[in-house]
């Protein structure tokens, strides 16, 4: 008789569990719909701001007493207001525009498994209505076969925040009779995608839209192969599934689609890559005012000076917030443009009346391409004390930063976790203009967790940086040495570092703390341990929850300093991950490693080192090595 695995009745268990889930939030979903239902007679909006605040602190709370994190209920919970959000919109756009027939013909980019197919379904899904697809080869067929009554509506993409606007869609909207009468937004997840038994080193060409390769620019630049451009996702994964030694870059669903597995994930230039759609269709249609509405408008003003600043006052003068303004040539006038202007507001409404009648008397043309349910649904935001606050502790006990966690909390580096019982290497040149490729390599080698950048980086090398790394599958760190640089190592870097002197800035912490990613914080050496977890407290009130706490060495001559103590003390309290940070000496490589290896019996989690120019990457590999042995 075959003996039972001993994870098996505990993966039953999971199963059972997740299908109680599954069941959980259907029931919570059809409960959402019963809300909408109660305001069908009157105009109070779909969301209540207030309510969903009061909502999430009160899980959040509840969650810290069943030893859940905020952040993850919080992050949880966000979805699933969105979907009841976009649901009860969905019922409500429903219920002023009853669909003739539950079956529609929709016409999209590509076929299936492109990701106009995908934002298809997931628009048409909210609304219970079945999809008859229609594959298009190229955004003017889609809008003709709309045109001609041959679909219902057309899906085409409209902007992404990788690669910008998507300028022959806006062009072809000049021309177009057909209304803009929705909009989704769509998670991209590009992957690269392989036949089975295909390999990334054997990878010749490579099939994309124009559009994916754009918004993988840095990827593929770092990839020696042919890139062929294909009119749709759906088309770049047919190829790569017949086509030797090649690979397409689509998502993972489509991928499945075409017996294709993924190699590679994450791609995009920027870590949220989310592409816009709109629907459009031959009527256009009634935005209910329960319903947040956005405006689509074509306008083309005059040629004199400040004439778009006039225009454009009429919509602040009306109360009318622009969310949009695109430019594009007006073909056969040369010099020419016509604007292109989202706004938030319900055509119907006064003050957009009123703003249109005043538009029209100051420009030379003017076309509303469609008023439609805005998509948009920002997560409602908690305050810091509300995110921070863990209602099990008084004022006596200790904070979120202190011991309250039997097991160091792991924070996520790239594939790899800080805190999970290995010890980590994040190593990289101490100044910017020190060769990095070497370093890096050794860094990967030897199963490091990261690269980190020297303190002074401008944007060039950390370009350079963020591409070494990418093609290396190394996070990268960079040093946030004032709030302002945050949006700048927000583009390239994986994890933030906050050298000691950010302990007397809680302006820089508090930007470390808005930000989502993992925040390394150095002691400097004349605070005491209590010093620094209460420079991680202001962070983690700031909702960021990733903190690292990191005790620094010093070298008094040939001899190495590391405060064993100290370390030891941070991991009795506090459940934060600890790096250590010595000043290494490749001629004295011996003392360094002993010193490293107690303070991993002290309990550390990691290294943080700064290469020196003296310290050349033979006596890293040398000391990577001993710790790895």
């Amino acid at each position: 008789m075959t003996q039972e695995h001993p994870l098996d009745p505990i993966r039953r268990q999971i199963t059972a569990l997740d299908r109680q889930l599954l069941e959980l939030l259907a029931q919570r979903r059809e409960l959402s719909l019963d809300v909408a239902r109660t305001k069908a007679d009157v105009t109070k909006p779909v969301r209540d701001s207030d309510r969903e605040s009061a909502l999430l602190t009160r899980l959040v709370s509840e969650g810290r007493q069943l030893g859940l994190d905020g952040q993850y209920v919080s992050r949880l919970f966000h979805a699933i207001i969105e979907d009841s959000v976009l649901r009860q919109q969905a019922w409500f756009q429903s219920q002023h525009n009853p669909a003739v027939t539950e079956r529609i013909n929709v016409a999209y980019l590509g076929a299936k498994g492109s990701y106009s197919y995908l934002a298809s379904h997931s628009y048409f899904e909210r609304r219970a209505l079945e999809l008859n697809e229609l594959g298009q080869s190229s955004f003017n067929a889609i809008l003709d076969t709309v045109e001609q009554g041959q679909a219902d509506y057309g899906v085409i993409p409209i902007e992404n925040t990788s690669s910008g606007s998507i300028n022959e869609v806006f062009d072809l909207l000049q021309h177009t009779n057909l209304h803009i009468v929705g909009e989704t937004t769509e998670s991209i997840p590009h992957c690269v995608l392989l036949p089975e038994g295909g390999a990334l080193s054997e990878i010749k060409t490579v099939f994309a839209h124009p559009q994916v390769h754009a918004q993988c620019s840095r990827y593929l630049a770092e990839l020696n192969v042919h890139q062929e451009y294909c009119a749709s996702s759906a088309e770049a994964m047919s190829k790569a599934a017949q086509t030797p030694n090649s690979a397409a870059i689509a998502s993972e669903r489509g991928g499945a689609l075409y017996g294709l597995h993924v190699a590679k994930r994450d791609l995009a230039n920027q870590p949220r890559n989310e592409t816009r759609f709109l629907v459009l269709a031959r009527k256009p249609v009634d935005v209910p005012p329960q319903v947040p509405a956005k405006t689509t408008l074509l306008m083309a003003t005059g040629q004199q000076p400040g004439a778009l600043v006039e225009a454009l006052s009429v919509l602040r003068d009306n109360g009318v917030n622009m969310t949009k303004l695109e430019s594009r040539p007006i073909h056969g006038n040369p010099w020419e443009e016509m604007f292109y202007l989202d706004v938030q507001a319900n055509l119907h409404s006064q003050p957009m009346q009123q703003a249109l009648r005043d538009l029209t008397r100051l420009t030379r043309f003017v076309k509303v391409l469609g008023c439609y349910p805005c998509e948009t649904v920002l997560p409602t935001e908690l305050d810091s004390h509300a995110l921070a606050h863990d209602p099990r502790l008084s004022d006596e006990t200790p904070l979120h930063s202190r011991t309250h966690k039997a097991r160091t909390s792991p924070i996520r580096i790239g594939h790899q976790q800080l805190g999970d019982g290995s010890f980590r290497i994040l190593a990289g040149p101490a100044h910017h203009s020190m060769e990095a490729n070497e370093i890096a390599r050794t860094v990967k080698e030897y199963a490091g967790a990261a690269l980190w950048g020297s303190h002074d980086q401008d944007e060039a090398s950390l370009r350079t940086h963020a591409k070494l790394c990418q093609q290396l599958g190394l996070p990268l760190v960079g040093e946030l040495t004032a709030a302002e640089r945050r949006p700048l190592l927000s583009e390239y870097c994986d994890l933030l570092l906050l050298g000691p002197g950010a302990l007397n800035e809680p302006a820089l912490l508090a930007a470390a703390g808005q930000d989502q990613r993992p925040v390394i914080l150095i002691r400097p050496e004349q605070a005491d341990g209590q010093a620094l977890l209460d420079a991680a407290e202001i962070i983690l009130q700031q909702g960021n929850q990733q903190v690292i706490l990191c005790e620094p060495g010093q070298r008094e001559g040939d001899r190495p300093r590391l405060d064993l103590a100290m370390v030891a003390w941070l991991k009795q309290h506090s459940h934060l991950p600890v790096l250590l940070a010595p000043d290494c000496d490749s001629q004295h490589l011996a003392l360094d490693l002993a010193l490293i290896q107690a303070a991993k019996t002290a309990g550390a989690d990691g290294l943080l080192l700064a290469i020196q120019p003296q310290f050349d990457a033979a006596a890293l590999a040398q000391l990577m090595a001993a710790l790895y042995r």
